[in-house]
């Protein structure tokens, strides 16, 4: 399933010259998009992390995904200002293939599983999760980044795949990039 998404996105980024928040909508579907582009999102954000605007360009879009599925949004009203705007493909094009196959190998490992733990999951709950670790993302602090989209993914998978070991390691994880966050944060203005 998500391969196929990956796919889409692969093959929309070689075709075309440019690509918005928009286009990414359009190429995933509006139904259930908002889990698989925070996934791509992160990945990509893991990916990227040395360059030094990363935060801000994956931030917006990763914060923009979390609000709608933290408030279970079904159908987006874009601004049009805000989200026709797009940015080269060329940029993605040398790392979509490294996206893809970190995602199948990703998908290897989780499955559906620990049925139990699987039911921790809540709309609310994860969603708030989310849109916090995409601020904290957003943010252009040192460290945060990679923690918080490895903290994203689990979170992610453990919602996508039912996989309750990955979303209790994911919870965990968000409680462990809280302190950590803090710390840095009162580190770089204290």
């Amino acid at each position: 399933m998500i391969t196929n998404y990956v796919e889409k996105l692969k093959q929309y980024i070689n075709e075309n010259e440019e690509i918005s928040t928009f286009d990414l909508v359009g190429i995933m579907g509006v139904h259930n998009s908002f889990l698989i582009l925070l996934l791509i999102l992160s990945v990509l954000n893991i990916i990227l992390a040395p360059l030094p605007i990363n935060s801000f360009i994956l931030g917006i879009p990763l914060i923009f995904f979390s609000i709608c599925y933290l408030f279970g949004f079904k159908e987006v009203i874009f601004l049009k200002k805000l989200f026709k705007k797009s940015v080269k493909c060329i940029a993605w094009r040398k790392h979509i293939d490294k996206v893809s196959n970190y995602i199948e190998k990703i998908f290897v490992i989780s499955k559906p599983r620990c049925y139990y733990l699987s039911q921790l999951h809540r709309r609310f709950i994860s969603g708030f999760i989310l849109f916090i670790i995409s601020l904290l993302i957003f943010l252009p602090i040192p460290f945060i980044n990679t923690s918080g989209s490895v903290t994203m993914i689990m979170v992610l998978l453990g919602i996508i795949q039912k996989d309750g070991l990955f979303l209790t390691i994911g919870y965990l994880l968000f409680a462990m990039h809280i302190i950590f966050s803090s710390v840095l944060i009162y580190l770089v203005l204290g």
